[in-house]
């Protein structure tokens, strides 16, 4: 769990990193290794629950909902996707830098991209590692954002806008679909808590 939430930390650092210095030089290598390193770190931790095989490794935050809080949580079913998020991050990360060096100037814009990427690799790893509603939805919704505002990135080109607003709207009715999901779930008991759905779903 110590080395998700490293990866987190390092993804949300990289955003501002790349919102607040995205026109100086190295910026982009900055922004792109620390996604590499969040990668290598978030499959670190999925490996290390497969190889452990024990309990699941939860972690409680005092954030989110009053009466809940907020949940991280590693088990045999996310350790296995945060793996593949992991390798995958590492090798768009490695891919995204030479793509990026590429195209600087031309249509796609280093200013619109640096900020979004890490906070979508942020968003992926939190919905895996989801041990709550409400985490769940946070990181889906940074997902999201992000990954709208990476469609954004070539702006100029005739089609994006509109390909943009359809993902857009997408977006918000699959965040729409999740919140009555969860909410017809949770029932009356208020909990959403993904062990207590399990346990009432069994119940």
């Amino acid at each position: 769990m110590i080395l998700l939430c490293l990866a987190l930390v390092l993804l949300l650092a990289a955003a501002c990193v790349g919102a607040g210095f995205s026109r100086r030089a190295g910026a982009d290598t900055v922004v792109y290794g620390a996604g590499g390193a969040a990668g290598v770190l978030a499959a670190l931790a999925g490996l290390g629950q497969i190889a452990g095989g024990g309990e699941a490794s939860v972690l409680h935050l005092p954030l989110g909902l009053p009466w809940t809080g907020a949940e991280l949580r590693i088990d045999a079913l996310s350790a296995p996707f945060l793996l593949i998020a992991g390798v995958g991050g590492v090798a768009a990360s490695l891919f995204g830098h030479g793509y990026g060096r590429g195209h600087h100037g031309a249509a796609l814009e280093p200013g619109r991209v640096l900020p979004a990427y890490p906070l979508f690799l942020a968003g992926m790893l939190l919905v895996l590692a989801a041990g709550d509603a409400f985490v769940f939805l946070a990181g889906w919704e940074f997902m999201s954002l992000g990954s709208w505002l990476l469609v954004l990135a070539t702006h100029r080109e005739a089609e994006t806008p509109r390909a943009a607003r359809v993902y857009l709207v997408m977006a918000c009715l699959g965040t729409l679909a999740l919140m009555l999901c969860f909410g017809l779930l949770a029932g009356t008991g208020g909990d959403y808590r993904f062990d207590t759905l399990r346990a009432a779903e069994r119940g």
